[in-house]
């Protein structure tokens, strides 16, 4: 939602002058808050004056949204039960270390004078050399307040037997030559490290460079760059750096802030400043463009986004679910701009399901996952993803060893939230935020009804066309869980009874239902039979169907059936 739809919704008076809006200041009462409704950055005079450490000195407009409880917090699903103790490391001695022995190895400092490095420059970022693993690396470190945190080494082996990059024991993530980012109001973000260098060997101190590759965007680092007037994205303009610059760092940052600087072909930084002078690369920085402003596109626009948005082979990219069987009734998997609702009795696994594709993504495509969860709390969800990620069931779970699983999942994309107050608009904010801030790929929302408690269908078809609307504008996968207004339906069930049917279909891609027969006998486990089906019984780009999967109850997931176990798909 941009600034001033915004405001007008939440009934705050405001003066536009040019692109700012000012508006009373929520801190100290005074008409002195200007917010720039491009940029999305605001500053108040009064509490600048008074105290520039003071939130609302200066900040990003989720901070106003946040302060109007309209931007909900999200939790890391590996901050729910355990907190990290594990001390930052200080690489100083190794730096020292490593820089003299690079002064002594020639076969080190000519790869580094290939790539354009002078000895002066050699110095002035440590440098250092080591030998591990029968390979060679250059080692670059990089520092958060002059401090070294992160040691990545650069393998120069004629004949390497290991990966391209690896990093030191303990660093942490953090961006080369961030500490700058304080200095200056226009930053240049590189694709990495030795771009970053070139460039300020070449009289450019205003640069930072990515440590994870053009397409990483960490939560920390945007937060570091959240204040920065404009930033100017300078990656290769190959298909990777440029859907990296569009779809990660323009997305998230705001097309109102970053520029994109076009290399010429074949170019990177390094190779270009080392065929071209300062005053050539000044003149591409003349040239920077702002990536166009969605919702209005030429059919030679619609055309490019087409070939931005397919994959290696040329088609649509498709994010395959874990159960091959159920890929071939949803069009191969999910894709981005498509809502999915999920129905079924209570009971019948429908947050598992939902919860296991998140894991599946995370895992599989390292696509960051948010579950908002009005029914379980975050402890619960935490617990069914260490047994996915252990296959073990929740009995064999020890709290006491929470820390060991947190080395497990650290590094799963993973978020939840939850709101007993939670309203379909103020999920619409939180989800901007959480897309600018983590990168969200896919939401799960947990459920329909407990966020709209209102038997009027009115309601029910207002939310969700929000919800189906939060995947088109922020072109992302949405799943949205939704429960029947019939209970206890053995029978073969279609759509009709989800409360609100008539106005979920119209909004939804798909609609797959889970259902499964009640058990029967005396002497069960479980309420419902394993076997469940998913019928895809609302589908925009495919036929539909149904097939068969099996509930692993006592692991929260679902399975397959194998061929020896000879389920026949009904």
């Amino acid at each position: 939602m941009d600034v001033i739809s915004y405001l007008d919704e939440k009934g705050i008076k405001y003066e536009l002058q040019g692109s700012e809006a000012i508006l009373t200041c929520p801190n100290c009462n005074k008409n002195k808050l200007y917010v720039n409704i491009e940029t999305l950055l605001y500053h108040c005079f009064r509490c600048e004056t008074l105290d520039e450490t003071n939130a609302f000195a200066k900040g990003h407009f989720s901070t106003i949204q946040r302060h109007y409880g309209d931007i909900l917090d999200i939790s890391p699903a590996t901050s729910i039960s355990t907190t990290s103790n594990q001390k930052e490391v200080n690489f100083t001695d190794l730096v020292e270390r490593y820089h003299h022995n690079l002064l002594k190895t020639k076969t080190a400092l000519k790869y580094l004078f290939d790539r354009g490095r002078s000895i002066e420059s050699i110095k002035q970022f440590k440098l250092g050399y080591t030998t591990r693993y029968k390979d060679e690396w250059i080692v670059i470190p990089s520092y958060e307040d002059n401090v070294p945190k992160l040691l990545k080494l650069r393998n120069i082996s004629k004949e390497p037997s290991n990966e391209k990059y690896i990093r030191e024991k303990g660093s942490k993530s953090i961006l080369f030559n961030g500490d700058v980012i304080n200095e200056y109001e226009n930053i240049i973000i590189t694709e990495g490290e030795f771009d970053a260098m070139a460039l300020i060997e070449a009289g450019f101190p205003n640069v930072v460079g990515t440590t994870g590759g053009a397409g990483t965007l960490l939560p920390e680092w945007y937060d570091k760059l959240l204040y920065v007037q404009k930033i100017i994205v300078c990656f290769d303009s190959d298909k990777v750096g440029q859907k990296a610059a569009r779809d990660v760092w323009a997305k998230r940052l705001g097309t109102g802030r970053v520029w994109n600087l076009m290399l010429p072909d074949n170019e990177d930084i390094d190779s270009f400043l080392l065929k071209n002078s300062k005053e050539d690369f000044e003149n591409l920085l003349n040239e920077v463009k702002q990536f166009k402003v969605d919702g209005i596109s030429s059919l030679k626009d619609t055309l490019y986004d087409m070939y931005k948005i397919s994959n290696e082979e040329g088609e649509e990219e498709v994010f395959k679910l874990p159960w091959d069987c159920i890929n071939k009734l949803v069009d191969g998997g999910l894709h981005r701009s498509r809502l999915t609702v999920v129905g079924g009795v209570p009971g019948v696994g429908k947050s598992s399901y939902c919860l296991q594709i998140c894991y599946y993504f995370a895992k599989t495509y390292d696509l960051p996952c948010l579950y908002f969860c009005l029914e379980m709390p975050k402890t619960s969800l935490a617990v069914k993803i260490i047994q996915l990620e252990n296959d073990i069931t929740k009995n064999e779970i020890r709290y006491g060893d929470a820390l060991i699983y947190a080395t497990q999942i650290e590094e799963l994309p993973i978020y939840f939230g939850y709101d007993s107050r939670i309203t379909p608009e103020k999920f619409f904010m939180t989800m901007e935020e959480c897309v600018r801030r983590y990168g969200i790929e896919l939401f799960v929302f947990d459920n329909l009804q407990l966020c709209i408690r209102s038997d009027k269908e009115s309601d029910i078809s207002k939310a969700s066309k929000i919800f189906k609307q939060i995947t088109m504008d922020l072109n992302i996968m949405g799943i949205l869980i939704s429960q029947p207004r019939k209970m206890n339906n053995d029978s073969n069930i279609t759509y009709d009874i989800l409360k609100g049917s008539s106005s979920i279909p119209a909004d939804a891609d798909e609609v797959l239902l889970l259902h499964r027969l009640r058990a029967q006998g005396t002497n069960t486990d479980t309420s419902f039979s394993p076997e469940t089906y998913v019928i895809a019984d609302k589908e925009r780009f495919s036929g539909g169907g149904r097939r068969v999967l099996k509930m692993v109850g006592e692991k929260s997931r679902f399975d397959e059936f194998t061929k020896d176990e000879n389920k026949e798909e009904k």
